[in-house]
């Protein structure tokens, strides 16, 4: 039976979601960072606030289905406690257009959480090599365990076509295969 996936923007997550086979659920955009106030001295009190509506939203979602977020083009450095405090399971990050700066912001951090480290720049019409991708999940596997590493493109891909979309996906699939034979083979 194939995962089923729910992405939520602004979510109330319930029952109905896992009763529908859901095994991940995507809470999109939480918004830290381009919510806090102007003065740093208000940020703890909206990021603890932020947090916590972050974690009532998700609550109700059984232990063993996962939550994940996504992140976009933002600075994660000054806030990668809050957001490790949010308790997903996977961040999703745009990685490949900040050329791995948001990645190395997130590891110097001390993130402990698994990260997708975007592979390749969806907002671009040009479909990645799988030498592109592989650098990339390369960069990712040289700052986190290779546990700790998903695989996934910067953000969603309602920006490109079919023609760009599938040959992409296909070239992340086959770097995916090659990398797990590598581990498999180190194993």
């Amino acid at each position: 039976m194939p995962i089923q996936t729910a992405t939520l923007g602004y979510p109330r997550i319930g029952k109905n979601w896992e009763a529908a086979g859901a095994k991940v659920i995507q809470v999109d955009e939480p918004a830290l960072r381009e919510g806090l106030p102007l003065k740093i001295e208000r940020w703890n009190e909206y990021l603890s606030w932020a947090v916590d509506a972050f974690r009532l939203a998700t609550a109700i979602a059984q232990p063993q289905t996962q939550i994940h977020t996504h992140m976009c083009y933002c600075e994660f450095g000054d806030i990668i406690k809050d957001i490790e405090r949010l308790d997903a399971d996977v961040i999703s990050i745009e990685n490949s257009r900040s050329n791995n700066q948001t990645l190395r912001e997130i590891t110097e951090g001390g993130y402990s959480h698994q990260v997708g480290n975007g592979v390749y720049d969806i907002h671009s019409p040009v479909v990645p090599t799988t030498e592109q991708i592989l650098q990339q999940l390369r960069t990712g596997i040289a700052n986190f365990p290779v546990q700790q590493i998903w695989v996934n493109p910067d953000c969603g891909l309602k920006t490109r076509r079919w023609s760009e979309v599938i040959p992409a996906l296909n070239n992340m699939v086959e770097v995916t295969k090659v990398l797990r034979e590598e581990v498999n083979a180190t194993v």
